[in-house]
């Protein structure tokens, strides 16, 4: 089949995914009343590893166009690659390790006056001690009770530095290490209906891009693309709508509908490239710009 006739039919169906995932997100609706889309200030920081090196800009992007270019709510990376939840924090005290220290504390100490919302995109590789185990399946009660703890020890700890929300993700899709990398949502999803820390489900990142295997995805077929940052992006877009009870702009869909059908940019390799679109985004000061030379 010609790409341009598959990568068609593939669109309106993940259009449909992302309209479910919004609808049925558990734990979306602000108990507290919190918004992120109140018109004040906000510090929104992505953390992650390297799948998530783009995205948070795409994110920054559409919010920029959804306020007319008002920023008061400002996105931030923080992120190392090679680094999922194990490799942050210590899993069994809860204490943070280095790469924590060096760059989580620091990022969190930016919020000054502002509500932070941390918008985690993570996974629990090492956790269950070779990076290639997990979770086996939804009877495997034990690793899911174990990867549950993780991520509320994560949580915890991200609060205790200074986090006013946050939302957790796990992995988009990971050939290799299939199933257990898309069974990480299982302990996510016991995480959140456990109730013992506060934490919001982020979107379902892996339906859509085990979708859109290998069209969204790099040449090493593990890290998004241009088309996986965008996906990804849409989905924390509606997520983060949807908590506040908002509407998704249909530009926005649309925005992410194209970029599925065109050619992917290697952002992975070009880094110039991105430096480039952070520029015309205005999301990196020229003078700091990584592609120029000084």
């Amino acid at each position: 089949m010609p790409t341009f006739l598959r990568i068609s039919r593939i669109a309106p169906a993940l259009a449909l995914t992302l309209a479910a995932l919004a609808s049925t997100a558990h734990g979306a609706e602000a108990a507290d009343g919190f918004k992120v889309f109140s018109g004040e200030p906000r510090l929104l920081v992505a953390h992650g590893y390297s799948t998530s090196f783009h995205w948070w800009a795409f994110l920054q992007r559409k919010i920029d166009r959804l306020r007319a270019g008002d920023r008061k709510i400002e996105v931030n990376l923080v992120a190392k690659g090679g680094t999922p939840i194990a490799k942050w924090i210590d899993v069994n005290t809860g204490e943070p390790l280095t790469p924590w220290s060096q760059r989580v504390t620091s990022a969190l100490s930016m919020k000054r006056d502002r509500p932070a919302v941390v918008l985690a995109q993570q996974s629990l590789q090492w956790v269950f001690g070779a990076r290639e185990v997990g979770i086996v399946d939804s009877k495997d009660t034990e690793r899911i009770g174990k990867g549950a703890d993780a991520i509320e020890k994560y949580v915890r700890l991200l609060r205790r530095d200074g986090a006013d929300h946050v939302f957790v993700a796990m992995h988009i899709y990971k050939q290799p290490m299939e199933p257990v990398v898309g069974n990480e949502r299982l302990a996510l999803a016991e995480a959140v209906a456990r109730g013992s820390v506060k934490v919001h489900a982020g979107p379902d990142v892996w339906e859509p891009t085990s979708k859109l295997w290998p069209k969204a995805f790099a040449e090493d077929k593990l890290h998004p693309n241009s088309i996986g940052a965008e996906v990804m992006a849409q989905l924390w877009f509606e997520t983060l709508l949807k908590h506040d009870g908002l509407e998704v702009p249909a530009w926005s869909r649309q925005e992410m509908e194209i970029a599925i059908q065109r050619e992917p940019l290697a952002l992975g390799t070009d880094r110039n490239l991105f430096g480039r679109l952070l520029e015309t985004w205005n999301i990196l000061p020229g003078a700091q710009a990584p592609w120029r030379k000084h």
